[in-house]
């Protein structure tokens, strides 16, 4: 059965269109279209059966210009000299559970993300401290690189 959108006698635009529509109108193709949802660059309603597409991700997608990366993504190791990079991992993972070192090497996404979250939180927190924190930060640093 075709899919038709019904008229509200021209007065509102669509909020939500479903997958073949969201391909007609952005130009991209039914595969690409969902493997940009299972990335997360679209988001999908469901509706028992149907996918829905919300026009604002359609259009937050166009307006970013989705692009897939040149090259890929540079880590930490490539920029820093690697004792620098283990001492840093090691200060960052000095304070967490043992229940977050385990989540680090799951193998669930959700969980390993989850825990590198709560990683790099502990990192950024560290920037804000006061002074006088840093202080005893950098000296157990130290002490760290120093083994």
């Amino acid at each position: 059965m075709p899919h038709t959108q019904p008229s509200l006698g021209g007065r509102l635009p669509p909020l939500s269109v479903r997958i073949s529509d969201a391909c007609r109108m952005t130009g991209i193709g039914r595969s690409k279209l969902y493997e940009l949802i299972k990335d997360g660059a679209v988001e999908v309603i469901k509706v028992g059966a149907i996918t829905l597409i919300p026009m604002s991700s359609l259009q937050a997608l166009l307006d970013r210009g989705h692009r897939e990366p040149a090259s890929p993504r540079c880590c930490l190791a490539d920029t820093m000299p690697p004792f620098l990079v283990s001492a840093i991992l090691a200060a960052s993972l000095a304070g967490t559970t043992e229940a977050v070192r385990r989540d680090l090497a799951s193998c669930d996404d959700r969980v390993r993300a989850s825990a590198e979250d709560s990683v790099a939180e502990r990192m950024v927190a560290a920037l804000y401290e006061p002074y006088s924190e840093k202080v005893g930060a950098l000296s157990a640093l130290r002490s760290v690189v120093q083994r």
